[in-house]
């Protein structure tokens, strides 16, 4: 999504997404080392930063990465270990509905560092470069604005089973037809939030900008992003049911494609699992791992 405000809010987690793409530990931990680089380039970048800005936004920065090797590097390994263990034992709805709700509580609270560590940046910028920011955004919205009765559902059907074919076979290796299928079965059934979707968040990035020409301040501009990114709460309901309809279908998606997963598929899995999580261990000055207490397939959760 080509969203300041789902990208600048977590610029703090760029390093550790990007080595999550990658195959080879080495390269997770070079990624995670380098991240506070990467991401005043990408902040640059998108905002045409001057020296004097990238200078006084550090301090809240490296607060920010450092909160993170601390406090949420131990949360991300256990998660990653969760998945091993479900992968290994079978995903089923007891243990998927827990991965959920554990992805969901670790996203709100990167979500929520994020925000604190971005608001102070944003606070910054110069009239000239709020203008340029907004018209970035009137870019954005007309690229991905569908005028009306040009839409080909089959053909964006056919681009969102490609986009996650992709990203699975990332994990598995190569998927059979069979397995291509049941991609596009599922996803195919869930709902489509295109044009919410863009209303939506061109309404949030217009009152953004207008926060921004006010001269708010680094709290005000926080309690925004939270407001919007961490709380959700003027997220229309229908909005917010497809949400929920996504993780469903995503769900779905683990324990039907899981049960086809042929030997090879399952051990390149199960060992990027396994490696990312000892990674994110390695990453601490005090590796630990704090457990989400997903359990095994077949295994109902201890009260």
């Amino acid at each position: 999504m080509k969203d300041l405000c789902h990208r600048v809010p977590r610029l703090i987690l760029l390093g550790i997404l990007i080595g999550a793409t990658l195959a080879g530990c080495s390269q997770l931990q070079i990624a995670y080392s380098t991240s506070e680089f990467l991401i005043k380039r990408y902040a640059d970048d998108y905002l045409k930063l001057d020296s004097e800005q990238l200078v006084r936004w550090e301090p809240s920065l490296k607060a920010a990465l450092k909160t993170h090797r601390a406090e949420e590097l131990p949360g991300l390994a256990g998660l990653f270990d969760a998945l091993h263990t479900a992968s290994v034992n079978g995903f089923d709805q007891t243990n998927t509905r827990c991965l959920t709700a554990a992805f969901r509580t670790l996203y709100l609270r990167h979500a929520r560092l994020a925000t604190a560590a971005a608001a102070p940046l944003l606070a910054e910028l110069t009239p000239a470069q709020v203008q340029t920011l907004e018209q970035r955004f009137a870019a954005d919205y007309a690229e991905e604005r569908i005028a009306p009765g040009t839409r080909d559902v089959g053909r964006e059907l056919r681009k969102r089973t490609k986009r996650y074919v992709e990203s699975i076979e990332e994990w598995t290796g190569p998927l059979s037809a069979a397995q291509r299928t049941l991609v596009a079965d599922v996803t195919g059934r869930m709902p489509d939030t295109t044009q919410a979707l863009l209303d939506y968040r061109t309404r949030k990035r217009e009152q953004l900008i207008a926060l921004l020409r006010a001269d708010a301040d680094a709290t005000r501009i926080e309690h925004f992003l939270s407001a919007w990114l961490v709380d959700y709460q003027d997220l229309p309901p229908a909005l917010a049911a497809a949400g929920d309809a996504i993780g469903e279908r995503m769900g779905e998606l683990l324990i039907r494609l899981g049960a086809t997963l042929d030997p090879a598929q399952r051990q390149r899995l199960n060992s990027r699992l396994r490696s990312l999580r000892d990674d994110l261990m390695q990453l601490q000055k005090t590796p630990r791992l704090v457990p989400v207490g997903c359990p095994a397939a077949g295994v109902e959760p201890m009260v």
